[in-house]
C-alpha cells in the first residue's frame, strides 16, 4: 500500500479471528484452483514464443548436448551452454526443462511486458536470465480531505527470471514525500521494501476460453524510513489473461492483501484489479484499468480507482509508459498521475 503516516482510510474489518479463518479460506481456495491449473496444463499446448530458436545443430545456437532427441530432458538443457553467464548461473541453479527456448533470445520488452504499466499484473513470466527493471519517476496522488495529504513517489520493480516460469522480484514506491497537513508537517524518505515472486501455471487456450494463469505472492517489509513503517503486510494474487475479439487483451488478478495499520494484528482485505488493452499501433497500446480496494502491488489502496493510459514501445529494449486515474468514492483521491519507464537486459 501506498506508504503514508497512518493517515489512510482503513476500512471496517471483522475480528482477528474471524479474518485470520477467511483468509486461510481464501488461500486454500487459491491454491486448489492453482493445483486444477497445473494439472491441466499437462494436457494444453504451450503458446508458442515469438522467435523461439530450434536445437537442430546446424542451427546457429543450437543445442550441443541435445544427443537423444529430446531437447527438454534435465540434462540437455541449452540454457547451460547459453552466451549469457547469467542464464547459465540460472540453468545450473534453478534447473528447469519445461521450455528453455525462450531465455536463449535476446531480451524483450513487448512481451511480456512490463508490470507497472498498469494495475494488474501479467500471468506471464520473464524467461531464465531475462531482467526488466521498471521505475516510475513520477508518481503523484493527490490528497483526500480529512483523509489523507498529497503523495509523491519514485516507484521501482527489478524483475528477475529465475525459471522459465518463476520471476523472482524486487518493489518499492521509494523516494516518498507527504505533504503536511492533518495536524502533521510534511515527510519524506524510503518506503518499504517488497519481495515478490510470480509463478506461471498455464498458458492460455482460447479454443476454450481458458485464460493464461499465474499466481503472486508478496511480503511487504518494514524495512524502509520509519514514518513510512506500516508494519509487515503479506498478499497473495491469482493472475489471469485472456484475448479479446478485436485484438482486445484483458488482464485481471483477485486475491486477498494484508494491513497491519491498524495494529499488531494483520488484517486481510479483498483486492480485485483489471485492464483492457488495445494494440492500436506497431509499438503503442492503450488501455482502461481499475482496482477494488488495493492495486496488484502495495501503490495505492483502500479505494476504487478508474483510469487510462498507455504504453509506447522503442524497439526490443525501452518502453515508455503512463496513465491518469481517479477514484470513485470519497476514500480515494481525486487522481493519480503515472509516468515512466522499463528496460528489458
Amino acid at each position: 500500500m501506498t506508504p503514508t503516516r497512518d493517515l489512510r482510510f482503513v476500512p471496517f474489518r471483522p475480528p482477528v479471528a474471524v479474518s485470520a479463518v477467511l483468509a486461510v479460506v481464501r488461500i486454500a481456495m487459491l491454491v486448489v484452483a492453482c493445483l486444477a491449473m497445473r494439472e491441466a496444463d499437462g494436457q494444453m499446448p504451450r503458446r508458442p514464443q515469438p522467435g523461439a530458436r530450434g536445437f537442430d545443430a546446424s542451427v546457429p545456437g543450437g543445442n550441443p548436448r541435445d544427443l537423444d532427441g529430446d531437447p527438454l530432458a534435465g540434462d540437455d538443457d541449452p540454457d547451460l551452454d547459453a552466451d549469457r553467464g547469467l542464464t547459465r548461473l540460472l540453468a545450473r541453479w534453478f534447473p528447469d526443462p519445461v521450455d528453455p527456448r525462450t531465455s536463449l533470445e535476446e531480451p524483450d520488452i513487448r512481451e511480456p511486458g512490463p508490470d507497472t504499466a498498469n494495475f494488474p499484473n501479467s500471468p506471464y513470466t520473464l524467461p531464465r536470465g531475462w531482467v526488466y527493471l521498471e521505475t516510475s519517476p513520477l508518481m503523484y496522488t493527490t490528497s483526500v480531505r480529512d483523509l489523507q495529504t498529497a503523495t509523491y513517489n519514485w516507484e521501482y520493480l527489478l524483475r528477475i527470471g529465475l525459471t522459465d516460469r518463476v520471476e523472482f522480484r524486487f518493489f518499492g514506491n521509494g523516494l516518498t514525500a507527504a505533504a503536511a497537513g492533518l495536524g502533521d508537517g510534511a515527510t519524506s524518505g524510503f518506503s518499504p521494501l517488497v519481495f515478490d515472486t510470480k509463478i506461471h501455471f498455464s498458458d492460455e487456450v482460447p479454443e476454450w476460453f481458458m485464460p493464461a494463469t499465474g499466481i503472486e505472492v508478496y511480503v511487504q517489509t518494514p524495512w524502509g524510513s520509519p514514518a513510512f513503517d506500516v508494519g509487515t503486510q503479506p498478499g497473495i494474487m491469482m493472475l489471469f489473461r485472456n484475448s479479446l475479439p478485436w485484438g482486445i487483451e484483458a488482464e485481471w488478478n483477485v486475491g486477498v492483501v494484508g494491513d497491519q495499520a491498524s495494529g499488531d494484528a494483520v488484517g486481510f482485505t479483498d483486492a480485485v484489479q483489471w485492464s483492457f488493452e488495445k494494440k492500436v499501433a506497431e509499438e503503442l497500446t492503450l488501455f482502461v484499468q481499475g482496482f477494488k480496494n488495493q492495486a496488484a502491488l502495495p501503490r495505492v489502496a483502500d479505494q476504487t480507482v478508474l483510469g487510462g493510459g498507455f504504453i509506447r514501445t522503442f524497439g526490443r529494449r525501452f518502453a515508455l509508459f503512463g496513465s491518469w486515474n481517479a477514484a470513485t468514492d470519497r476514500a480515494g483521491p481525486a487522481s493519480t498521475i503515472q509516468l515512466g519507464g522499463a528496460g528489458a537486459f
